[in-house]
């Protein structure tokens, strides 16, 4: 970290700190900015936490409608944080979208680097 910035050297991943209840984790997420939401995660993450806090509808890339299953929870970016977020569960990889990224800057460094700001 120099001048509160963190690079993150995996590009497009982000290491997020997901929390949803009592569970957390550190996960090099996916930054995924054509998702409008916060995080998506995979059935694996939320399995034995209990049921989803709601359901929620979606459009995929693809243009097909789907009803997933959310929870409520925070996310860190890089260290800073935590933000609210909604989590989705979707997919087989942990997803950043455009909603979790409105709480910093992003710098998208060439394709090599994710820089994340305060």
């Amino acid at each position: 970290m120099t001048n509160g910035q963190i690079a993150s050297p995996r590009f497009p991943y982000v290491l997020s700190h997901i929390q949803i209840r009592t569970k957390s984790a550190d996960i090099e997420a996916l930054l995924d900015t054509g998702y409008d939401g916060d995080v998506a995660v995979p059935a694996d993450f939320v399995a034995g936490i209990g049921p989803p806090d709601g359901f929620s509808r979606w459009v995929l890339a693809d243009g097909s409608p789907v009803l997933v299953p959310y929870f409520i929870g925070t996310v860190q970016l890089a260290g800073l944080g935590p933000f609210p977020a909604l989590v989705i569960v979707l997919g087989d990889k942990t997803l950043v979208g455009a909603g979790a990224c409105r709480h910093v800057t992003l710098v998208l460094d060439y394709a090599r680097r994710v820089i994340v700001q305060p």
